[in-house]
């Protein structure tokens, strides 16, 4: 077993915070440059100010996303980690004896090491000498490290439509953006395809020789050995073909992985960051549906990565081979390969907007067949059985159109494929055979170049199929494109350092309108101290979650300005701020485990702390007395737990996280008085950490806090 200890050596002094911290920060600019991004180092100043006394890893690993990055943190054997680093994924290591080290390129023995400090460039050093710079063992020993990667991988589909114009990018623009950091693997498939291309031309040029030799009447011995030998040679040609062509498999099958991978990563963390009004309008689940197009992306960027390339490159070299043999070939190439641009440009217009229109069609039948399951109760009410069907119908007959209406399209382009095929095949035994009669060709070009065009125009007749891929891909990434325009929230904003105890809030002439609406909120003005209890009441419709939803830095206002510890919210980093508030609605339970609902993400809050929490809310015994305990899968709303018990897990959720502002929206009214009171208690029990902002109808309820705030109904 590989010892991970570091080599003894003598003790490195503790570092200077400044020189630390001005380290950090030319460690996060560099990375963020390489990755093509543009970091704000007074942000970054600040993130990093804000996580001091951390771990010099882990503080700099949370404050890489104020700079559009990532890092997976992984304690790992040097040498495995060494294998994945790349440019486009560097690893970053600290130890106390080298300090920071970014790798961005490794191999058997030696490995790239770029100068982050300096002149920004790479390094060669050898493992052996990366190992001892590191103070490690040897390279199993294990490390802590962090890989390097942009937050929004797929960021290549987006739009830059900052203005919310509604300008999106074409299709093809989008395919190509996304394709964009495959681009050395896409190159290693071409020049993989332009080997086989030229290994493949063996065959004709073997039958071009026997044939030769064959119409001169040569069958002596060393034609026999010339023959043995030209038949190894051809075999050796296509094994080697055929290991090539496996090769390129496993290339487009690495990228494959990564589309979904980076896409998969891209919406985890583009979508809680997405604009609230951005959802207004649209149900959110059945929009994020558009993701599983990525499988179409897989599959259609495979075989024309695959099939596309091999028949295009394989093609323009059997063609330029017949224009080595006569310029008449030569002619005939450029002729069919203008028949090709005539079937691909001319016929195949409309095939782009009509695919799209499919595309459109197959997600209104899915969004529609997603509301009959999300309402079961309705539908088997009275016309509810009708309704399904009679619009799955509709949503069917539409889609049946728009698919014909691009099959059409694709038909049109099929035939003129074939057309192309037989005119090919027919007129080079004519243009051949004239060429032999007049001795310009002799009989084993004649017989090559029949091979080659048979080969050339089967292919090009299965572009039909290539074109069917193309559209599906580019309909795919213009509905996975549509998701990653969806507006984000801004970046940036003050961190200031953490206060203890609850935030102190403060509105003053808050106002807002949704987007074509009429004013819902005006002049809301009252102030929550540090520690503060506030009930917010209303009648239905007076704005109370919208208000919530302003406070909690979900929306903004469209009129005044909302104080926190006495800085206006527009200035603060959301992602600061948000990690300070908490608020708790009777639905916000996610499909996990129980444990995983209470700790969200955060493995610092132990099994006993959990515990505790659910024994303070009476929850602990009756989980206990069910089948899976704390590892309990729960679904979407909080079933199997009884309405009762998803009000218990929720505060005591809360009790774990200790928010220095917790809001309340309304999940405390319409329960028995004893579960309300005791949850209430608990709430707003002396020494709890927060600032409690309570929405709630319940005059009882309200009457607990220190002060009332009623919103009135906006006035038509």
């Amino acid at each position: 077993m590989a010892d991970s200890r570091n080599v003894a050596g003598p003790s490195v002094p503790s570092p200077d915070p400044a020189v630390e911290s001005a380290t950090e920060l030319s460690l996060i600019g560099y990375l963020a440059r390489q990755a093509g991004l543009t970091a704000d180092p007074v942000r970054i100043a600040g993130v990093l100010s804000a996580h001091q006394g951390e771990e010099p890893l882990e503080r700099v690993a949370a404050t890489l996303p104020a700079a559009g990055l990532r890092a997976d943190v992984c304690r790992i054997p040097l040498a495995s980690a060494l294998w994945q680093a790349r440019a486009s994924m560097p690893l970053i290591v600290h130890t106390p004896a080298a300090g920071w080290v970014v790798v961005v390129g490794g191999g058997l023995f030696r490995e790239r090491v770029a100068d982050f400090a300096g002149d920004e460039q790479t390094h060669v050093l050898s493992r052996a000498a990366l190992v001892q710079r590191l103070g490690l063992a040897s390279a199993q020993a294990e490390v802590e490290a962090a890989f390097v990667s942009p937050a929004l991988p797929a960021d290549g589909l987006a739009g830059r439509d900052d203005d919310a114009h509604g300008h999106h990018p074409t299709p093809v623009s989008r395919l190509f953006g996304l394709m964009r950091p495959e681009v050395s693997d896409i190159a290693t498939i071409f020049i993989f395809s332009l080997v086989t291309g030229l290994l493949y031309l063996a065959l004709p040029l073997a039958i071009n020789g026997v044939v030769g030799n064959l119409a001169f009447g040569t069958q002596s011995t060393p034609f026999q050995q010339a023959l043995i030998f030209i038949t190894i040679a051809l075999s050796g040609c296509l094994i080697l073909s055929a290991v090539i062509r496996g090769l390129q498999y496993v290339v487009a099958e690495h990228i494959q992985r990564r589309i979904f991978v980076r896409l998969a990563a891209d919406m985890a963390w583009r979508l809680p960051r997405v604009k609230t009004e951005a959802l207004d309008g649209v149900h959110a689940p059945e929009m994020v549906n558009r993701f599983l197009d990525v499988v179409t992306v897989q599959k259609s960027s495979a075989m024309l990565l695959l099939n596309g390339i091999n028949i295009i490159v394989g093609a323009v070299v059997g063609l330029l081979v017949l224009g080595f043999y006569h310029p008449f070939l030569l002619a005939y190439m450029l002729v069919i390969l203008l028949g090709l641009a005539l079937v691909v440009i001319v016929l195949g217009r409309g095939a782009i907007s009509s695919s799209l229109a499919e595309s459109r069609s197959k997600y209104a039948a899915v969004g529609w067949l997603e509301e009959v399951a999300r309402y079961p109760r309705l539908f088997k009410g009275p016309s509810g059985l009708t309704l399904a069907s009679a619009r799955a119908d509709e949503l069917s007959r539409r889609y049946l159109a728009d698919r014909g209406w691009h099959f059409r399209v694709l038909m049109r382009q099929i035939i003129g494929l074939l057309t192309l095929e037989v005119l090919a095949t027919a007129a080079l035994l004519i243009v051949g055979g004239g060429l032999v009669l007049s001795q310009q060709l002799t009989l084993g070009q004649l017989v090559a170049s029949e091979l080659i065009v048979s080969t050339v125009v089967a292919s090009v007749a299965k572009l039909g199929k290539q074109f069917e891929a193309w559209y599906d891909a580019l309909a795919a990434v213009d509905k996975l494109g549509h998701l990653v325009d969806l507006q984000t929230d801004r970046e940036g904003g003050e961190v200031p350092a953490g206060a203890p105890g609850g935030a102190a809030i403060s509105l003053r002439g808050v106002g807002f309108a949704y987007a074509g609406g009429r004013e819902l909120l005006r002049q809301v003005t009252f102030e929550v101290p540090p520690g503060g209890r506030v009930a917010l009441g209303g009648a239905q419709g007076s704005g109370c979650s919208t208000l919530i939803d302003l406070i909690a830095a979900m929306r903004e206002p469209t009129a005044g300005a909302i104080l926190v510890d006495g800085l206006d919210l527009r200035s603060w980093d959301l992602e600061a701020y948000r990690g300070q508030v908490m608020v708790l609605r009777s639905q916000d339970i996610l499909t996990a485990s129980l444990l995983e609902n209470l700790r969200l993400g955060r493995p610092d809050i132990t099994i006993g702390q959990v515990q505790a929490a659910l024994a303070e809310v009476g929850l602990l015994a009756d989980l206990l007395a069910m089948p899976g305990g704390l590892e309990m899968g729960l679904v979407t709303g909080g079933l199997p737990l009884s309405s009762r018990q998803r009000n218990r897990l929720l505060v005591a959720r809360a009790l774990l996280h200790r928010p220095r502002l917790l809001i309340i929206d309304e999940f405390l009214d319409g329960m028995d008085p004893e579960n309300t009171s005791h949850l209430a208690d608990l709430i707003m029990a002396p020494g709890r950490p927060w600032t409690l902002l309570l929405a709630t109808r319940d005059p009882q309820l309200a009457r607990r806090c220190a002060t009332i705030h009623t919103l009135s109904l906006p006035k038509a």
